[in-house]
Formats: structure tokens, C-alpha cells, sequence
């Protein structure tokens, strides 16, 4: 059957007008070429994540270029099957800002992604605590996750001198997630199984399981048990 199906294709496509045969020849040569760049950025970032000391489990996906800066001695692992989107071609549901990002910063850093779990574009920064990310996970375009505030808050004056590391706070998103895009989870902040968080919230406190929040600050706004 496949036999006649391809030549009855081809006499469709030689029936085209001229321009829609180059549209469409343009088409298949662009989405041949990013396939092809793709891949070649993958064994790339293979590359990279080992020589970073990065862990990963079976079946990793890559498109596009990861940020890393690992420093050593801290811990990034990455479970089975996760995915880690970097490029706006691949991106179904928005365009991306940046790479998706990986930071630590001491050896007390930890970044820990579980089980099929899908990045887009995010930043996460891990200055001296634990980020975990629980599998079956989403995670929308242009998400940024960090357990620090860089910065101690007051007085002013010592912004610039003192960094605060006893002000930085574990990062808990749990199984099941949903984080739209644009959202910002913050320091300390835990966030419980199946919960979905509205695109461009800001978390800055703890979100309980089964529900909805949003907003800025993000509250409950739906429970779904």
C-alpha cells in the first residue's frame, strides 16, 4: 500500500503552483536543519553535563544549549526521562527568554529534578540550598526558581557588603505539578503534589496539594479535593 501512497504524494506536489513548491521545499529544508542542529546540540550538552559532574538517568532529552555553572562539589541530578527544552522552535507554547539554567554556588547547592519532569527555558539557581522538583513535573516557559535573595534585605548599606547565606531556604515542588509560564518561585516556598500555579505568579509562600493558586502573591484559588 505504502508504494502507491508516496507516488500519488509526489504527483500532488508536482501539481503545486511554483511558490508553493518552494514554500513548501523551504519548509521541509528548515525543519531538517533544526532536527539537525538538535541533535548535534544534544551530544553537546551530554558532553557538557559530564564534565560538569551532572547526573541524569536513562533517556534524557535535550533541545538546544543548557547554562551551566556548577560549582564543585554541589549536586545537580536529573531523573529518567526528563526533557529540557532551550530553543523557541521546539517551545509549543510560547517563545523563550533565555536557555534553560542551571547555577550552583557552593557545595551545600543542590538541584534535584525528578522523574519526567519537563524544563522550558527555566532558571533555576541554587546559591547553598536544596531545589527539588518532583517527577511528572511541568514546568512552563520562563520560569525562574531560586532559594536566595543574593542580597540581606536591610539596612541598606549592607546590601552590597553582606550576602545573607543564613537567609537562603529549601525549594519543595512535589509530584504532579503544573507551573505556568512566567511564574517566579522563591526562596523557602513548598509547594504540594498535583497543584497547578497560574502563569506569572509569584510564590512566595507555601502552596498546598490539589489545588489552584495565582497571583502576586500567589494565594489558593481552587481546591480540587
Amino acid at each position: 500500500m505504502a508504494s502507491h501512497v508516496y507516488p500519488k504524494k509526489l504527483e500532488k506536489f508536482l501539481r503545486l503552483p511554483l511558490s508553493l513548491k518552494i514554500h513548501f521545499t523551504g519548509f521541509l529544508l528548515g525543519a531538517a536543519t533544526r532536527e539537525f542542529l538538535f541533535r548535534v546540540h544534544h551530544l553537546v550538552n551530554l558532553a557538557r553535563l559530564r564534565i560538569n559532574g551532572v547526573r541524569h538517568g536513562r533517556n534524557l532529552k535535550t533541545w538546544g544549549g543548557i547554562i551551566l555553572s556548577i560549582y564543585p562539589g554541589s549536586r545537580v541530578v536529573l531523573g529518567e526521562d526528563v526533557s529540557i527544552i532551550s530553543d523557541g522552535w521546539r517551545s509549543t507554547a510560547s517563545t523563550l527568554f533565555a536557555k534553560t539554567r542551571f547555577r550552583t554556588f557552593t557545595p551545600s547547592s543542590a538541584i534535584l529534578i525528578g522523574d519526567h519532569t519537563g524544563l522550558n527555558g527555566t532558571s533555576i539557581t541554587s546559591r547553598s540550598r536544596e531545589i527539588s522538583i518532583g517527577a511528572y513535573t511541568m514546568i512552563a516557559p520562563n520560569v525562574i526558581i531560586t532559594d536566595s535573595d543574593f542580597h540581606i534585605p536591610w539596612p541598606p548599606e549592607g546590601r552590597r557588603l553582606y550576602p545573607g547565606f543564613e537567609q537562603d531556604a529549601k525549594v519543595t515542588i512535589g509530584q504532579n505539578c503544573w507551573i505556568g509560564i512566567n511564574s517566579l518561585i522563591l526562596k523557602g516556598v513548598t509547594i504540594g503534589e498535583n497543584t497547578v500555579i497560574a502563569a506569572g505568579s509569584v510564590v512566595v509562600n507555601d502552596i498546598p496539594a490539589d489545588c489552584l493558586a495565582g497571583g502576586v502573591p500567589a494565594r489558593v484559588i481552587k481546591t480540587y479535593r
